[in-house]
């Protein structure tokens, strides 16, 4: 990352975190793994309320 900005990685150091909306998420419905979201478990979709073609849009709102 450092490299790509043009700064030099043997001279600095660096660190990166983010926050996706996974993890927000995660925080909103007491989910314990990320992994779990990426699993195609419709099980567990139906058990946290996740339709196959529920996704927020600017039309209808979050």
């Amino acid at each position: 990352v450092l490299a790509a900005c043009g700064i030099d990685p043997n001279e600095y150091q660096g660190f990166a975190f983010g926050m996706g909306i996974e993890r927000i998420a995660m925080l909103k419905y007491g989910i314990p793994d990320l992994r779990t979201f990426f699993e195609s478990d419709l099980r567990w979709l139906r058990h946290y309320g996740f339709g196959a073609f529920q996704a927020p849009s600017v039309v209808g709102g979050l």
